[in-house]
């Protein structure tokens, strides 16, 4: 059975609303506390250099350059010019949003918490109770606060 089909103005405004949802989602994470990881890994979200076409703004920049060559097709004088538009409009959105959220990125990175077991400097690092004795002597209430990410907070859980 097929969906109905809505009205073009009503599947954008749709469109819209998810994409917005998805964006109060990330805006929340970063928001909820004072600390740096979530911000940083919220901004990662938007754009993150280590993977460039895997944030927001490589599906934005991916979404422009579609309709860039779909727009070819039509026919019409300005074409050429829309075109050379909507290209120079998602060269922008990776390489010069992009490029201010790696630099801010750059910025931030030694305010992030150090991992005490990999060492990395992480923005999901979190300061907890040691998963490890925590695990071996869950009466004690004065475990030892240490810096991990979640896998080395899940491998220090699965030894003890």
């Amino acid at each position: 059975m097929n969906a109905p089909q809505l009205p073009l103005d009503q599947e954008l405004a749709a469109a819209v609303a998810i994409v917005r949802v998805g964006l109060d989602r990330i805006r929340d994470a970063a928001c909820r506390t004072e600390a740096v990881g979530p911000h940083a890994a919220a901004l990662q979200a938007l754009y993150d250099p280590a993977k460039p076409d895997a944030g927001v703004l490589a599906f934005v920049a991916d979404v422009i350059g579609t309709i860039t060559v779909s727009v070819t097709e039509v026919d019409h004088d300005d074409i050429e010019r829309v075109t050379e538009l909507l290209d120079e409009a998602q060269g922008r959105v990776q390489d010069s949003a992009g490029g201010r959220i790696r630099h801010a990125l750059a910025l931030l990175e030694p305010l992030l918490q150090r991992c005490e077991e990999c060492g990395q400097q992480k923005p999901d690092v979190e300061v907890m109770a040691d998963p490890f004795s925590t695990a071996l002597y869950p009466e004690e209430t004065d475990h030892r606060q240490i810096p991990l990410c979640p896998p080395c907070a899940t491998k220090r859980f699965e030894e003890s």
